[in-house]
């Protein structure tokens, strides 16, 4: 990877929805990082947000933004749909770093190609799997790293989708268990209501397994009620960590370790937990550990050290999502590297392997 010392940095944001703006924030408050334009569809959305950041340029297009600016640094917040084709533009346009919002792609095959052309290029991508820099969810994995509660024999993850929240909640899962490879997977899906999460065809609920090496599992259940119980206190994007000596449950808003024979050890956080308070509805959270991402990116360009958020990370999670896909469709445990580059979820449904009837548009 190339470093660069001195020189100012110039960044854009493609896609100025709600995540647009979060992203925009972030290159406001990156040191040597200068917001240079936005690109949008939505030309009304695109320059109010310009406006309220002070952005020069606005487009339309996006290819026609990366072409005229040549950016540094491209933000890439449109729906997953298009984030091959944006990564691709701007690897094209001389781009150096590319952060890009999740889910990372409607396919593996998508997702790979997108990770391998980066790479070939020396671009630097990451995904903004932020809660990563949540304070909870670092405090937590220290706690379980230092051996807290044991070794770790099994965790469970709940969350209301696979494809959209639960990229963060298995992303979660690698990143507690010190990100080292799982080995299968073992999944089911149901698909009985046309689903859409943010306008992306999803599960209706499912159930993965994972599988390690070292004998560890992992079983993440999600759906919204009636396929997950709502007195599931886990079900917002949850995990519960049992180990030999104590069991963690983590949450967005509360790490509490329950150790055997010794006292609870317990992180609250430190951000305003009600949605009334926040701005344009976006958890501070969130916002605080975006601008963290992208200052780990715009500090390990100019470094040379590899993000936090490197886009190996993103693709590991997705791995397990596409293969829980592909294990429903074939009725089998898919060994792990996964070698199956379609969705079998839309590609099943497109075959008629399931029958759903009537139809779900959702956030979550």
């Amino acid at each position: 990877m190339r470093t660069i010392t001195d020189q100012n940095l110039s960044a854009v944001v493609i896609g100025a929805g709600s995540q647009g703006r979060v992203h925009g924030l972030g290159h406001l408050a990156a040191p040597g990082v200068t917001l240079a334009g936005l690109a949008d569809v939505d030309m009304v959305t695109a320059e109010a947000l310009a406006a309220e950041l002070d952005v020069a340029h606005v487009r339309r297009d996006f290819r026609q933004l990366l072409s005229e600016l040549r950016p540094d640094v491209v933000s890439v917040c449109t729906p997953p749909a298009h984030h091959l084709d944006v990564v691709r533009a701007a690897i094209a346009a001389g781009a150096r770093a590319v952060h890009c919002e999740k889910p990372i792609a409607l396919s593996y095959g998508d997702a790979l190609a997108m990770t391998t052309e980066a790479a070939d290029a020396g671009v630097v991508l990451t995904f903004n799997l932020q809660r990563r820099f949540d304070p909870v969810q670092i405090q937590a994995r220290e706690w379980i790293a230092e051996g807290e509660i044991g070794d770790v024999v099994t965790v469970e993850g709940y969350c209301p989708n696979l494809f959209d929240w639960g990229t963060h909640i298995l992303d979660l899962l690698l990143f507690h268990r010190l990100d080292t490879a799982p080995e299968w997977v073992f999944g089911q899906i149901d698909v009985s209501v046309d689903r859409y999460v943010y306008g992306v065809f999803t599960e209706t609920a499912s159930l993965t397994q994972v599988g390690w090496a070292d004998g560890v599992r992992a079983v993440v259940s999600t759906g919204r009620e009636p396929h997950t119980s709502v007195l599931n206190l886990e079900n917002d994007l949850g995990l519960i960590v049992q180990g030999t000596r104590g069991r963690a449950d983590i949450r967005g808003a509360r790490t509490l370790l329950r150790r055997f024979g010794k006292d609870d050890l317990v992180r609250e956080s430190t951000f305003d937990t009600d949605p009334r308070h926040w701005d344009r509805g976006v958890d501070p959270a969130i916002t605080t550990a975006t601008a963290t991402a992208i200052r780990d990116l715009v500090e390990a360009l100019r470094t040379g050290r590899r993000p936090a958020l490197h886009a190996d990370h993103a693709l590991r999670g997705a791995e397990l999502i596409f293969a829980t896909y592909e294990s429903s469709r074939s009725r089998r445990r898919v060994p792990l590297p996964l070698d199956r580059m379609d969705n079998a979820l839309t590609s099943g449904r497109a075959e008629g392997f399931w029958s759903p009837s009537g139809e779900l548009r959702s956030t979550y």
